[in-house]
């Protein structure tokens, strides 16, 4: 994958740092609106701590904290973001704006498996799947438009949750479906 990537995050992070090491390819800009960093991913905590002392000669990534309405308007993307830029969420717990929507090309991380169970749709879909008892879960990777979770499914990985699955469970399964859509996703763009 050549274009330009920014990758957003609300959580710690993980994800992004997980994605970057199985890729082999670090975003280019990480945008998060978690201004906790002690609450990051270690992986992530190590590369800002790193770039802050610009010390480090690891992978040349812009780190961008943003407050509230940052996040909320997104405005700030066309500082960070091309036209032609792949953006990914991965946790990301705003809702993006119409605007942005039709803007960029913006991608999402969702553990639950809409393209089978749109009920899934929104928050927490893996608490969702586990209470109710869902056979197959997964996760999928969809583009990004004004409805919630409504864009167009790129990829997806499916997997199997017996009734002796904890949510625990469940989370580390959904961990696997998820790197593996998202892996499928960007050997194709």
């Amino acid at each position: 994958m050549e274009k330009h990537w920014v990758a957003l995050f609300s959580q710690t992070g993980s994800e992004i740092a997980r994605l970057g090491e199985r890729l082999g390819r670090w975003p280019d800009t990480i945008i998060t609106n978690n201004s906790d960093v002690d609450s990051w991913c270690d992986r992530l905590k190590d590369l800002k701590k790193r770039i802050d002392g610009r010390s480090y000669l690891g992978p040349k990534v812009n780190i961008k904290i943003v407050n509230s309405s940052e996040a909320k308007t997104l405005n700030v993307l066309h500082k960070f973001a091309q036209k032609d830029s792949l953006i990914t969420l991965h946790g990301w717990l705003r809702i993006v704006p119409e605007d942005k929507c039709e803007q960029y090309d913006i991608y999402n991380g969702h553990p639950g498996l809409i393209n089978a169970f749109p009920e899934l749709k929104g928050k927490d879909p893996q608490v969702r799947a586990y209470d109710g008892g869902y056979a197959t879960i997964g996760s999928v990777v969809h583009k990004c438009t004004a409805e919630l979770d409504g864009g167009e499914i790129f990829e997806w990985t499916a997997t199997y949750q017996d009734e002796f699955d904890t949510l625990d469970d469940c989370f580390a399964k959904l961990a696997h479906t998820s790197f593996s859509a998202w892996e499928k996703f960007f050997n194709k763009v």
